[in-house]
């Protein structure tokens, strides 16, 4: 019997840190909504119990786990370089308090074996699979055999000095630890006669650093498409990074800040661009002074929702809607007539060229098809 058609709906990171946490999607949550499955990345646990591990911890507030579900999000990946933040004690009073919410939940578990858990939904007769890793640590957050935490999918770095000349950049090699690449591409085998659509979301990339999609996220995205998924959601990089569309499936190697800010809960009553200080002029870019719980490079003001339109249980065409930050670190839907949108569009194809991907954009209305 043929199944009906539906859409899949996919952001990038959500990190809520505001009195009134339902605010910060005024601008989209209509669109989320009408996803019939909305997935997410949350850069947060969601607990009031726990101590901070690191300095520059994620706020945790219990509710915002409403507020994701009044904005229509329907699953959401925890697998990230802040599972642990507030150590072992908060991740499980998120997962209980996820799990008493009706919010499923991917990428992290008491154990490693829970962690590698994939959450299945279905809606209108076609069934949707969500498998989630994270590659960007910090070590000690990764889940064990008796320890909780995330699913990992680790690489190692090396550093090749390409020109023999002294104080030259050096050429930086990353390739996935085997035993994680298998294990990721045995759960996505696993996975796939269950399921019509699979979609895998990989925590993972080079943060702070325009268009570069680093070796190891090449060999990880197309492992992934090779064992049987459908597309590929990756998130970390704080802004968008290129479209791939590898063996007909696309893989989105960075789809950006979503809805993410830095207040009082997450900088300790600092100012957030002093918070964020060091990293800025490590990775050498100004914050915008009038975008003040957003320190992020400027570049990551684009942003975007993707769609992925299936029909008859198959992915039959990928697009996405332009969005904008704005200075209160909101998403905003920018429609074609807004100079913005062209931003949008031109930044998201100029990525995608300088990483040599081929891929090719076109309007259709206010979103933007993606074609091979």
């Amino acid at each position: 019997m043929k199944k009906e058609a539906m859409t899949l709906v996919g952001v990038g990171d959500v990190l809520i840190d505001r009195e009134d946490p339902d605010s910060i999607f005024r601008y989209v949550a209509d669109v989320l909504r009408s996803g019939d499955i909305t997935y997410a990345n949350c850069e947060q646990m969601y607990s009031d119990k726990g101590a901070r591990v690191k300095k520059l911890s994620t706020y945790s507030h219990p509710r915002n786990i409403a507020a994701l579900q009044n904005a229509g999000i329907d699953v959401i990946s925890l697998a990230n370089n802040h599972t642990l933040d507030h150590g072992p004690e908060a991740l499980l009073d998120t997962m209980e308090r996820l799990k008493t919410a009706g919010l499923p939940y991917i990428g992290v578990g008491k154990n490693l074996a829970g962690a590698r858990q994939p959450v299945i939904l279905e809606s209108k007769g076609t069934t949707v699979g969500f498998l989630a890793y994270n590659s960007v640590g910090p070590e000690g957050y990764e889940a064990g055999e008796n320890k909780p935490g995330y699913a990992p999918i680790r690489a190692w770095t090396f550093y090749q000095q390409w020109d023999p000349q002294p104080g030259t950049p050096a050429r930086v090699i990353s390739v996935p630890y085997t035993s994680d690449l298998l294990a990721m591409m045995d759960d996505i085998r696993k996975l796939r006669s269950q399921v019509d659509v699979l979609v895998v979301c990989p925590h993972w990339g080079q943060h702070f650093m325009p268009h570069v999609v680093p070796m190891y996220c090449l060999d990880i995205g197309h492992a992934a498409v090779e064992a049987g998924a459908d597309i590929v959601l990756g998130t970390h990089s704080h802004m968008l990074k290129g479209i791939e569309i590898y063996k007909g499936k696309a893989i989105f190697y960075a789809t950006g800040n979503f809805a993410i800010e830095m207040c009082d809960g997450t900088t300790m009553g600092v100012p957030a661009i002093e918070a964020i200080k060091a990293m800025s002029d490590f990775y050498r870019y100004v914050p915008d002074p009038d975008y003040p719980t957003y320190p992020c490079h400027p570049e990551a003001k684009p942003t975007m929702i993707v769609k992925a339109l299936i029909e008859d249980g198959s992915i039959k065409q990928v697009r996405y809607v332009p969005c904008y930050v704005n200075t209160l670190a909101e998403p905003e839907i920018v429609t074609r007539a807004d100079p913005r949108a062209q931003e949008v569009f031109d930044y998201v194809e100029a990525i995608s060229r300088s990483q040599q991907f081929g891929t090719r954009f076109t309007w259709d209305g206010d979103e933007i098809i993606i074609h091979s």
